[in-house]
């Protein structure tokens, strides 16, 4: 754009109280029309030679159209002679009147945002898990570890972690001793067309992985199911890589007899301090538990134990935990 077209388009008092506005927070047409006391045509012409001229770019947000500065250097080219005039408005202090609008205008955007949310209120999980599901948070926390990992999810049962670890890690393998949760695994990620699962029929007593053939083991409530949960976490230590890291997520101690009847538990829970103490005596070191607590909303919908999740690591340099030789180990 010519020097002389931005002249121009600076020139006028209004356009500059525009860019002045503008520089500060962007804005709708109507917000602008509030702000400057001035007609809708009146303030969409004035827009029209700003943009004409480079000085104002502008984006559609459902039925508004918001109008902000350009992003100087976005394309590599230099700011030059409008991004340094832009600059000096920006350092011009508005008349008291305009700033008492604009703030005006501001504070009710954000009163607008705040009663809407006052108004839902715990309606807004509902709206959201509609909108974007229920898993995405975890997701997300999952992009923290390395995407080349190898993840194994033991007792994967019907593969409801599957996608999420799917669409994180390089490769996962689920391992269930039952073959109708398997098939019920591989349904959901054939749905979702999921191509990095492996699915291998096994249990924690001789899991059908190599010695340090995994990144990170998940045991999501799985050890209060197994004969023998000392046996498991020898296993798991075997089948996690050295420097490798496991994930234990259980029931706590409890009694609720209707509960363990209706899940077929062969345990009734943990105590945290001594699966703790069971995991560091697998191998295992730099062991970190922590309670979860449910969800608020759902609490009380069927009453069961507490649970909690225990991180840990497999040490560097330390040999893998011996195995029964009737094993059949299966590469990864």
């Amino acid at each position: 754009m010519s020097s002389e077209t931005v002249f121009k388009a600076m020139a006028d008092a209004t356009r500059r109280r525009i860019l002045q506005i503008v520089s500060r927070q962007e804005m709708s047409v109507s917000e602008l029309v509030e702000c400057l006391h001035l007609p809708q045509s009146t303030v969409s012409r004035h827009l029209r030679v700003l943009r004409d001229a480079g000085l104002l770019q502008d984006r559609r947000e459902g039925t508004a159209v918001i109008h902000a500065l350009p992003e100087w250097g976005a394309n590599g080219a230099e700011p030059g002679l409008a991004a340094r005039l832009l600059d000096w408005i920006h350092g011009q202090e508005l008349p008291g009147g305009l700033t008492a609008r604009v703030r005006h205008v501001l504070e009710r955007r954000h009163r607008r945002s705040a009663e809407f949310f006052s108004r839902i209120g715990r309606q807004w999980d509902k709206l959201r898990i509609d909108a974007f599901g229920d898993t995405f948070h975890l997701e997300a926390l999952t992009a923290l570890l390395p995407a080349e990992w190898t993840v194994a999810d033991i007792g994967s049962g019907t593969g409801y972690l599957l996608p999420v670890l799917a669409r994180t890690f390089r490769r996962v393998v689920a391992v269930d001793p039952v073959a109708e949760m398997l098939d019920a695994a591989r349904a959901r990620c054939a749905e979702e067309r999921l191509e990095n699962v492996t699915f291998r029929e096994g249990d924690l007593s001789r899991l059908p992985i190599a010695d340090g053939g995994v990144d990170l083991a998940l045991a999501v409530l799985v050890l209060h199911h197994v004969p023998s949960p000392a046996e498991a976490l020898d296993e798991l230590f075997r089948v996690v890589r050295p420097g490798g890291r496991l994930l234990v997520v259980e029931q706590e101690a409890h009694h609720l007899e209707e509960f363990y009847e209706r899940m077929q538990d062969r345990w009734w829970g943990f105590e945290p301090a001594e699966l703790t103490r069971r995991v560091s005596g697998a191998g295992f070191v730099d062991v970190r538990r922590r309670e979860l607590k449910p969800d608020p909303f759902v609490a009380g919908a069927t009453e069961g134990p507490g649970l909690f999740v225990l991180t840990a690591v497999r040490p560097d340099g330390q040999r893998a935990a011996p195995a029964p030789a009737e094993k059949d180990k299966t590469r990864v």
